[in-house]
């Protein structure tokens, strides 16, 4: 089976979200039997990231765009031209590795979706620049809805949400659940360690938010409960990775050297915030898989996150599961891992057994037969 990979590189070097799951998938799709994988890329991103990425990607066999990602994308979804054929002749499927669009002419086309969240009214924060945002991803969403022969999603809970707002997808809709790094299933290195003492954490009792403050990611609750534990374990610090939105980083600050503000964290550093961490804390209120707390689970953190959208069917009862609405359950439950190891180790123990299920070789392995299933509509 020849697969046209399209990739945006730029998302796939120093990668968290979506560009980790189109790096893991592509990489691990092509080492499958029976596969062959070339990738659609833009030139000016291919010189830019693929030596600071490495192999597999430096040999990867390409094809390349003639115009900058955006222009391409928009050249596409208007015009139809420059069809997936016209760079390799003989693909049999075209995969979209991340919400995007490629018009074929006698290929197969799977787009990968990962959430509705741009059609839920509640899941994004209202401005002018989402609404502009939302017409655009709209205009994309129906037009794969009316072209692709099968949509790749990570979770029952976004096929069926996709479903909901695009009816006509019923049927085409396949789930490809995300994987977890392996190296987060092993101890820290030294070199990630490092963070701890950078941060001024090596000695203290902290709890981990990952993926920065975000209105979807329910920094509000955040905000707001953290004064409440930090008066009951005042020497206690929150830290937070990823990068925040303007608002909520200048609330944040104001709340002292409580909370500490890591910035984007790699890997090695990630591994050893999640190990060391006395929770991770993931309030999301939205999540078309969550990466983060499959991650957390895999390092044996115990994890408190919520109980909606993905995170009931990816958890399990392997992580403290609460509404996002209630700021009090959330200061209860990390006050309680704080004080009570014990009840702590049981979810790190329960949390590792869980994340072993997701694996990226997995995924790559399921999704070869959604592939190799869109080739016979």
């Amino acid at each position: 089976m020849n697969i046209l990979a399209y990739v945006h590189l730029r998302n796939i070097h120093g990668s968290t979200g979506a560009g980790r799951v189109a790096r893991q998938l592509t990489e691990h799709l092509a080492v499958r039997p029976r596969v062959r994988v070339r990738v659609l890329a833009d030139p000016a991103d291919h010189q830019r990231i693929v030596p600071l990425v490495g192999e597999p990607w430096v040999s990867m066999p390409y094809h390349f765009i003639r115009h900058e990602t955006s222009i391409q994308q928009a050249f596409w979804l208007l015009t139809g031209q420059s069809r997936a054929e016209s760079y390799w002749p003989n693909v049999d499927v075209t995969f979209c590795s991340a919400e995007s669009y490629v018009p074929t002419k006698r290929s197969a086309l799977a787009v990968l979706m990962h959430d509705a969240a741009i059609f839920e009214r509640d899941a994004l924060a209202w401005s002018l620049a989402r609404m502009k945002q939302s017409l655009k991803w709209k205009l994309l969403y129906r037009k794969v809805a009316r072209n692709a022969d099968v949509v790749i999603t990570p979770s029952a809970f976004s096929a069926d949400r996709l479903a909901h707002f695009l009816p006509g997808l019923q049927g085409r809709l396949k789930v490809v659940p995300n994987g977890v790094l392996e190296r987060f299933f092993h101890p820290p290195s030294p070199e990630g360690d490092a963070i701890l003492t950078r941060l001024g954490i090596d000695s203290q009792i902290f709890f981990l938010v990952p993926g920065g403050l975000h209105y979807r990611k329910n920094a509000d609750l955040i905000l707001a409960a953290w004064p409440e534990v930090m008066r009951e374990l005042p020497e206690a610090r929150l830290v937070i990775a990823g990068h925040n939105t303007l608002p909520y980083q200048q609330r944040a600050a104001a709340l002292g050297s409580s909370v500490i503000l890591a910035g984007f964290v790699d890997d090695e550093q990630l591994c050893s915030l999640y190990r060391k961490a006395c929770a991770v804390w993931f309030p999301t209120r939205y999540e078309g898989f969550g990466i983060p707390a499959v991650e957390a689970m895999a390092s044996g953190a115990p994890l408190v996150t919520t109980c909606v959208a993905s995170l009931p069917d990816i958890c399990g009862s392997a992580a403290i599961l609460l509404s996002p609405d209630d700021p009090s359950a959330h200061v209860e439950a990390l006050l309680d891992l704080a004080r009570n190891p014990g009840r702590g180790q049981q979810f790190a123990l329960a949390g590792r057994q869980r994340a072993g299920t997701f694996t990226w070789a997995r995924s790559a392995a399921i999704l070869q037969q959604v592939l190799e299933g869109a080739t016979c509509r």
